[in-house]
């Protein structure tokens, strides 16, 4: 409520500057007798106290004011359509709801009901103080009171300032009390107008059953919105206050409408107000059963919990009207719960979902959990805000980094197995264990690979890779991702849904970055939003392009169900390392939609039920929108400086005859044809010859075709540059792996800490473990190469 001092000190000095003027004619024109000035200066002596007094009421600190000003009131939250999704409670389920405005019926009946010359006096009423007197002493008892709205409302304020010890320590403080209610009352006339006076009483008288204000009490006590309301219900509320318990039409209609209806009596009989509103005094049997039959209590709707609340605490306004769709909300709730409930006993005990527009930046859905209510599982927790481990969801940023630093979906990643680090080694592993050697961008990606992306992330460094997650809203990595180092590749460090699904969206939207808001947008809104691009427009669309082809995900998932859908679309999945956090993310052009499913407590799940279960509810999800959109949805765009041209499916190089398998694949436009190199005819068949990097992954196994050992120059893999090993007697000693590749001949000379050994193809044997710093050196033709390692004890 927005409220201005009144303009009454204005109209006071210039009261006063004109009777000191008639006071200054009167002496100037009459001979002034010592009678007749001493009477003027005890007028001007009035006058300044009255003046002074005047300034102490209006401008001595009234601190209750202040507090009772800023009161939060019940908010009106809206979905998308006006559909009503809450009222907020206030402490111990209060309602107290502020109108967009109060009917002027309302005005009427409860100044009449309450205080009939509030007009007129200065809050406080002489003339009714003189005949409530008259009344209470002729009857013997206390029958009428002299309190006027304005003195109610200090009393109000009073209360709203003290704890209930003190209030009820001063119940018995009948005098004092009422002094100083009218003392505060005089101040509330002196720094507030008449209107806003009644608008704060009315949206402040309690009307019991955890109400206040005539907005909430027109809610509570007849399920409507106060501008709905009949005369005849107004009448009803406006009895109520005198006496909650015995009033109010939920438990005593028959004594409400009998109190409602003899204030009507006397209303018809007001002639200046029942003159002012005739509509007021056209009341009938029917409408008074009416009010017998339209008495309830409301229901008030608790929807979207986890996103008011977070909403809640900042907004400033009385009514809200979200982004969110309410339709969707239940069916994705639903959805949830279902899930929830059916996979329970494998510890899947909760999930969330969020929902985006990605045209606007609107949030059309906010699951926050698959109950609110339910305490055991931490219900209240809101999973789309929550942190956990995403998986291989983060690895499409990843490559994206990749393509705009100068990686082509042609090249080729070397699915074997690495070893990184120093002291504490990484080994990084897929999700089935196994090594496919040589992939392309593609198939690496919408397969989920591991070790591809720990390498590409290896080659961009954390650092850069960091920056970039931060740039598109990844905040919550700032401290933790550091710390995951390599991991990072492979969702090692906690996110939230809402930041997934955030960065996420950038793909559909060619690269740029729109940040999320819950508010229902403007057309001036949208222009307003600040959005920047992160990566560029065909960087996008190869994304969009990998994460869309249900053919380069064969690898991984086969020709999953939960990925097909009649339109295009992009798919991303994670699972953290123990499955306690299972995340599936899903996209077309209009809508971004993400999953996250496991428990609060990181407990793994059973069974590794993986990301069937939220991909499923993304793909159902997309699909209910964008039939219910009912309009023709085109492919992703295709990238402007690329053209799909034919490769070689395991080299990425322009195919030639001896190429066994041949795919469609972007390739920057205007660069020159390299021809395949990894296959060759001998005697008439198509002969494999792998890199030299290939050589353990080939020997792992029954392949066919041949290494070109001589394809790369000499490199000792393993062990590497300031490895650290701890000695264990228990395995042997003869337990240090080496693995070197490349090199001219066929033969190399190895040196451990001066003991000489001539090694031949492939080069992979074991050293024995040395206590100490360990020196390798290798001698292959005119190179070589040395390594520093220690075997700890």
């Amino acid at each position: 409520m927005n409220l201005k001092f009144s303009d009454a000190a204005g109209d006071f000095f210039t009261q006063l500057n004109k009777f000191f003027e008639r006071i200054k004619q009167f002496v100037s024109g009459n001979k002034a007798s010592r009678t007749k000035l001493l009477i003027i200066r005890v007028l001007a002596v009035v006058l300044g106290f009255l003046a002074l007094f005047w300034l102490v009421l209006k401008f001595s600190p009234y601190p209750d004011l202040k507090n009772f000003l800023a009161r939060p009131n019940s908010v009106r939250f809206y979905d998308r359509s006006g559909l009503l999704l809450q009222i907020t409670p206030l402490s111990e389920g209060l309602r107290r709801e502020n109108p967009v405005e109060f009917p002027r019926q309302v005005r009427e009946i409860f100044v009449f009901a309450e205080d009939r010359r509030f007009y007129r006096h200065s809050g406080i009423d002489g003339v009714s103080m003189i005949r409530a007197l008259f009344q209470n002493i002729a009857h013997g008892r206390r029958v009428s009171g002299a309190s006027t709205i304005t003195m109610q409302l200090a009393r109000i304020i009073t209360d709203n300032g003290q704890s209930d010890i003190v209030q009820q320590s001063k119940k018995h403080q009948t005098i004092l009390r009422k002094i100083g209610e009218m003392l505060n009352a005089l101040r509330l006339e002196a720094r507030l107008s008449k209107e806003q006076i009644l608008e704060l009483y009315l949206l402040s008288l309690p009307f019991g059953f955890n109400t206040e204000g005539v907005a909430s009490a027109a809610r509570t006590f007849f399920a409507s919105d106060i501008s709905m309301l009949s005369p005849a219900q107004i009448f009803c509320l406006a009895v109520i206050p005198r006496r909650p318990g015995m009033y109010n039409p939920l438990e005593n209609p028959e004594t409400c409408i009998a109190a409602a209806s003899e204030l009507h009596e006397r209303f018809v009989r007001s002639e200046g107000l029942s003159k002012n509103q005739p509509l007021l005094t056209q009341i009938n049997d029917d409408d008074w059963k009416f009010v017998f039959s339209s008495a309830r209590r409301f229901e008030y709707p608790i929807e979207l919990p986890h996103l008011i609340r977070n909403i809640n605490g900042s907004n400033t306004k009385n009514e809200v009207y979200l982004s969110v769709d309410l339709s969707l909300q239940h069916y994705l709730e639903n959805a949830i719960a279902g899930n929830v409930t059916r996979y329970y006993s494998s510890r899947l005990t909760n999930g969330s979902c969020i929902v985006i527009d990605n045209e606007t930046g609107e949030i059309l859905a906010w699951v926050g959990s698959a109950d609110f209510f339910n305490t055991v599982d931490a219900g209240q927790v809101d999973g789309v805000l929550a942190l956990n481990q995403p998986g291989s969801s983060m690895k499409p940023f990843l490559y994206a980094m990749a393509l705009e630093n100068g990686f082509k979906p042609t090249d080729v990643m070397a699915d074997i197995q690495m070893t990184y680090g120093e002291s504490e080694i990484y080994i990084p592993r897929n999700f089935n264990e196994r090594y496919n050697g040589p992939m392309l961008l593609r198939a690496a990606l919408a397969s989920s690979l591991n070790i591809p992306a720990v390498y590409l992330l290896y080659r961009l460094s954390v650092r850069n890779y960091t920056d970039l997650l931060l740039s598109i809203g990844f905040d919550s990595l700032e401290s933790s991702a550091e710390d995951a180092g390599l991991g990072l590749a492979l969702g090692n460090a906690p996110v939230s849904l809402l930041e997934l699904v955030r960065a996420f969206s950038v793909f559909p939207r060619d690269g740029v970055f729109l940040p999320l808001t819950w508010e229902l947008q403007t057309a001036e809104k949208r222009e307003d939003k600040s959005r920047k691009r992160i990566f560029s427009v065909d960087t996008s669309r190869i994304i969009c392009s990998f994460l869309s082809d249900s053919n380069a995900r064969v690898l991984a998932f086969g020709f999953a169900r939960n990925f097909r859908t009649s339109f295009p679309a992009i798919f991303k999945t994670g699972t953290a390392n123990q499955y306690q956090s299972i995340v599936a993310l899903g996209a077309t052009q209009k809508y971004t939609v993400g999953v996250w499913m496991g428990n609060f407590t990181g407990e793994t799940v059973i069974g590794k039920t993986g990301s069937s279960i939220p991909a499923a509810i993304v793909r159902d999800t997309l699909v209910l929108l964008e039939e219910r959109r009912g309009m023709y949805i085109p492919d992703f765009p295709a990238p402007e400086h690329w053209q799909l041209k034919r490769v070689c499916a395991l080299s990425g190089m322009t195919p030639t005859d001896a190429c066994l398998s041949v795919i469609n694949e972007y390739v920057k436009s205007g660069d020159d044809d390299t021809f395949c190199t990894w296959h060759q005819i001998v005697n008439g068949r198509s002969v494999t010859v792998f890199p030299a990097e290939y050589q353990s992954w080939f020997k792992g196994a029954q392949r066919q075709g041949a290494i070109d050992y001589a394809s790369r120059p000499l490199e000792i893999v393993s062990p590497r540059g300031g490895f650290v090993y701890l000695t264990n007697p228990g395995i042997g000693m003869d337990d240090i792996p080496v693995e070197i590749i490349g090199g001219e001949n066929d033969e190399s000379l190895v040196t451990h800490n001066g003991n000489i050994i001539r090694v031949k193809r492939p080069f992979v044997f074991y050293l024995p473990r040395m206590t100490g710093i360990n020196t390798l050196s290798v001698r292959n033709g005119n190179e070589e190469q040395t390594v520093v390692f220690t075997v700890e004890y």
